[in-house]
């Protein structure tokens, strides 16, 4: 048994089980993974013996010898003492994926939490009957059985059901252990043979004999361990033939139901697989019984690679795309086996595909961190939570490249002029996750920004509302399509963006603006690197934007200079969608106003959804916008009021166009964006001013008011 297995260790395990390709479907990562778990436990295929680790020292070994030399089998003993870890060999200990129950050796182990007196009676020896009782067990008993099949009957006949011998065995196993205490416990047996009369137990001069060093037991234990993968979901006959293995490339016997941890292949629903025989199965997904069995020793590894949200469980199983060797099977299963579930950075998931590729690309050794970044692949596939197993998104080698690219592009967006109000953006907020990212330098706010985007808070922030039932969840499909860098077009998140927006709609009332910010953050990051098509211009503001400090001394001055600054992006050279935002803030601005200092209870953009929004709806709005406007200015005594409320926006979109906006030609969803975006910032404008203004203190009071009332 290995605690801290080693490179050479992974090599050994490699050469025994491995084909010498490079990992190139998903049955080759899964195979992989029942290698790296073969070292896990301790360097068996089949065996597990650092399933008992927990029971070495502060366990019991309760050993039942049987006596096989005369004419009748005859209990000799029960023992019990401490559970010593050169004791472990000779048990032949064989233990299915934690939590999933079946223990395929003839020794049997009861709770790592403790059994009493009774539960040992009862359950574990229950457990040791129940094993003689198998039919994969039995198979190797009679005439075409194995030579030593006739041990097999002996301990079936031992441990019948309500023999006399069994209940003598229940009832000193009480009187042996302590009454009222619970212990780790491991119950085996040993017995006494002539190794003349057994052929697979090679020593000549022993008379006891542990399940370990008895041929015919290991054999069944393996026949136990491998007896689904013939016969799973198949209520009468069983999958098999000879074939060409779907990993080994090898031919040879081959069955057709094999454990499949992710479950992308069984025959439990034949109707969803049309022309498919249960029995006839390993002829479509042929796949040997070692290669089965690596398929379920590696279950918990590839557990630890999955990350499960909102109804869709997406699977990110890291792998190197190289020739594997013992030292890269050594840092996978490093990488895979530091996975925390449970682990969360700033109130956020960190998902598998975060934390493996940290690990590794911030490893101490210099050669691991430049493996990573040559060879790092993940197997991605995204299915629903249930049983039904149809894939959503796949994506079979995806590198760390398009994470980190979009990453460093959502790190540069956060801390742009798109989240900083003296450049005309909007601010930062706790608890919005693309408005935010905490950290005291670049690298952890990059690390940051690739958990959110692997963990699914990228789309699912922007993204409309999917129901945890929905069984073909878009968002996954979009997050796929991102890691191994194909371009999203425009127009679907437009549609999506202008979807959420009534989602977020509760009551009638209008969305948070965050909403909207969030959105603009998203496509921003998306122009940047370079994952965005369907639209003529970058999103991202100019880097020759202006750079002069706003004037904070003047209200109007504050809100003219910031919408300067807002406009200037490449998505506003075109002069529909520059109308359109202005548009958009015009109405926001005329709303804040109705809303904050006139009390009106139905302002303006109540009556103008974004997501709903016509170009006669709009035209409607801002005719309605700018008589108000006009009208409103007369009745204000404030400095910064003249004839026209918000003329910097009235000016701006004079200039722009003289044109109704239903003569705009420009597509539905994009003009409903342009106007939310607008919207945003003009509900805003006023309240940012005053937030930012620093001069006559006889202009502010209204700023107290401001915050609770503005959208």
């Amino acid at each position: 048994m290995s605690d801290n297995p080693t490179p050479g260790d992974f090599q050994a395990a490699l050469d025994e089980y491995w084909h010498d390709r490079p990992p190139a479907s998903l049955e080759d990562v899964m195979a992989l993974y029942g290698v790296l778990a073969v070292v896990e436990s301790g360097g068996g295929l089949y065996t597990t013996p650092s399933k008992l680790e927990p029971f070495i020292d502060d366990g019991r070994l309760v050993t039942i010898s049987i006596d096989l030399t005369e004419d009748s089998p005859a209990v000799v003993g029960l023992d019990q003492d401490v559970l010593r870890e050169e004791d472990v060999p000779k048990l032949g200990y064989s233990h299915k994926s934690s939590g999933r129950g079946a223990k395929y050796s003839l020794t049997q182990i009861g709770s790592k939490n403790g059994n009493d007196a009774e539960g040992v009676s009862s359950t574990i020896l229950g457990r040791i009957r129940s094993w003689t009782e198998q039919d994969s067990v039995q198979s190797l008993t009679g005439e075409n059985g194995h030579p030593d099949g006739w041990l097999i009957e002996t301990l079936a006949e031992v441990f019948e059901k309500d023999s006399k011998t069994l209940e003598a065995l229940e009832e000193n196993i009480i009187d042996l252990l302590p009454a009222d205490e619970s212990l780790p416990y491991v119950m085996t047996i040993r017995l006494k043979l002539d190794s003349r009369d057994v052929e697979s137990a090679n020593a000549t001069n022993q008379q006891w004999f542990y399940p370990a060093e008895i041929g015919v037991l290991e054999e069944a234990m393996k026949r136990y361990a491998t007896a689904n993968a013939a016969d799973k979901n198949i209520d009468k006959g069983s999958s098999e033939g000879q074939g060409v293995g779907v990993v080994t490339g090898e031919e040879g016997r081959v069955v057709g139901t094999p454990e499949s941890p992710l479950g992308v292949f069984s025959v439990k629903h034949p109707d969803a697989q049309p022309g498919l025989l249960q029995t006839e199965s390993w002829r479509h997904y042929p796949v040997s019984d070692d290669v089965a069995m690596l398929f379920a020793k590696g279950q918990d590894l590839i557990e630890r690679c999955v990350y499960r949200n909102g109804g869709m469980e997406t699977y990110a199983l890291p792998y190197f795309a190289g020739e594997m060797t013992g030292e890269k099977a050594h840092a996978l299963y490093l990488a895979i086996a530091s996975v925390d579930a449970d682990r969360e950075v700033d109130e956020s998931a960190d998902p598998p595909m975060s934390q493996v590729t940290f690990h590794l690309t911030e490893n101490e050794d210099e050669a691991i961190r430049e493996l990573a970044e040559q060879e790092l692949r993940f197997y991605t596939v995204s299915m629903p939570i249930s049983d039904d197993k149809n894939v959503v998104a796949e994506e079979p080698a995806a590198s760390i490249y398009w994470p980190n690219v979009l990453s460093e592009a959502f790190r540069e967006t956060v801390e742009g002029p798109t989240l900083d109000l003296s450049k005309g953006g909007f601010q930062a907020f706790d608890k919005w996750p693309l408005l935010t990212l905490d950290g005291t330098d670049t690298m952890q706010k990059r690390r940051l920004a690739f958990m959110r985007i692997t963990n699914h808070e990228f789309t699912d922030a922007v993204f409309a509302y999917r129901d945890d039932e929905e069984g073909d969840d878009f968002r996954r499909i979009v997050d796929h399509r991102l890691l191994s860098g194909t371009p999203i077009n425009v127009k679907v998140l437009f549609e999506e963006y202008l979807q959420r927006y009534a989602d977020a709609a509760e009551d009638g009332e209008l969305p948070p603006h965050q909403i909207v910010v969030q959105q603009l953050v998203h496509l921003e990051t998306l122009s940047r690197a370079g994952l965005l098509e369907g639209i003529d211009t970058p999103i991202e503001p100019t880097e020759t934007m202006t750079s002069e400090p706003i004037d904070t001394s003047d209200i109007a001055a504050i809100r003219e200079q910031r919408l300067e600054a807002f406009l200037e992006r490449p998505l506003f050279d075109e002069t529909t969608r520059k109308a359109a935002a202005l548009a958009g803030v015009l109405v926001g601005q005329i709303s804040w106003h109705q809303d904050s200092v006139r009390g009106v209870g139905r302002p303006l953009d109540a009556g103008t959804k974004g997501d709903q929004l016509t170009k006669h709806g709009l035209e409607n709005a801002l005719t309605t916008a700018l008589e108000k406007a006009k009208v409103y200015a007369q009745d204000s005594d404030r400095s910064f009021d003249r004839d026209l409320l918000f003329p910097e926006t009235v000016d701006q979109l004079l200039e722009e166009t003289e044109a109704l906006p239903t003569e705009w030609d420009i597509d539905k969803r994009e003009l409903q964006f342009c106007y939310v975006l607008g919207h945003a910032h003009g509900r805003r404008s006023m309240p940012v001013a005053f937030e930012m203004y620093d001069g006559d203190e006889t202009e502010s009071p209204e700023a107290a008011t401001v915050e609770s009332t503005a959208n």
